[in-house]
């Protein structure tokens, strides 16, 4: 179940020793733009860079009760791919005080101290937390937009905890607030685009009408059903997957891309191993 903790929410799915995690909204932070207060995590959104940087050492002090800064926060440039990157230390401070590394759209660490963030304003955040046989804890993190989900990005996050070493059958995901099935209204090449990555039946599954809504109505796509097949089949099943129940483009304390016609900020999903 996800739940309010100060300017983060969490989900008690991943609540297990040596791990911390949090995913935010746009409260909490220094950001005076009207498009980007108060708590936006991206450059280039009109915020100086000091203000991000600000936000950004907010943001992990609360994802880890205040063990780690933004120091230790590792984002890339995000490209709407299934790449999910290892993290060593050497990688902490990447796009905080000195350049990103690789780009890509997800991290996978067994590392203490490395806080892998994904930043979103519609599109999907997963969080996930496992653990080795001798109990070590294995994280990932992955941003799945539509192209993202559909080439398994989440699936991919799995494979790659499991060659840290980490047992499947102890992989737990939160899924962060997105853009719900209620309003992400597509068109028929998006609906194509489904069909060539995935089959007919997947996309019947996951992009329908609305029920209840006008003859000739443009379908929904239901990024969340997506994910969770997806997780299925990579042996994750429902049980070990909590998923937050708002949608950023109805919740207006969140950055959505959609409703603000991409005038907005992005907000982060962190995840950290705080025990050596």
């Amino acid at each position: 179940m996800f739940y309010k903790d100060g300017i983060l929410t969490r989900s008690d799915i991943l609540n297990i020793p040596g791990v911390r995690h949090g995913f935010s909204s746009r409260e909490g932070g220094v950001s005076a733009l009207p498009h980007t207060a108060s708590l936006n995590l991206s450059d280039n959104l009109g915020d100086p860079p000091e203000v991000v940087r600000q936000n950004r050492d907010i943001f992990a002090r609360a994802v880890s009760d205040s063990l780690c800064g933004g120091g230790a926060t590792v984002s890339a440039h995000q490209i709407h791919s299934s790449r999910v990157r290892l993290l060593t230390r050497e990688n902490a401070g990447e796009g905080y005080d000195r350049p990103a590394g690789e780009d890509g759209d997800g991290f996978v660490t067994a590392e203490p101290f490395v806080m892998p963030i994904i930043r979103t304003a519609d599109c999907v955040p997963i969080l996930f937390a496992g653990r080795r046989p001798d109990g070590s804890p294995v994280v990932a993190a992955v941003h799945a937009g539509w192209r993202g989900t559909v080439a398994g990005i989440a699936a991919e996050a799995v494979r790659r905890m499991e060659a840290l070493g980490c047992g499947r059958e102890t992989i737990r995901a939160a899924v962060g607030a997105h853009i719900g099935f209620c309003c992400y209204e597509v068109g028929e090449d998006f609906v194509e685009a489904i069909r060539e990555a995935r089959g007919t039946a997947f996309a019947e599954r996951h992009v329908r009408a609305v029920e209840g809504s006008p003859a000739g109505s443009r379908p929904h796509a239901d990024l969340t059903g997506m994910n969770l097949e997806i997780l299925a089949e990579a042996g994750i099943g429902a049980s070990r997957v909590d998923v937050s129940p708002a949608c950023t483009m109805c919740d207006e304390a969140h950055y959505s891309h959609r409703r603000m016609k991409g005038v907005r900020g992005v907000m982060g999903a962190g995840i950290v191993i705080c025990a050596d």
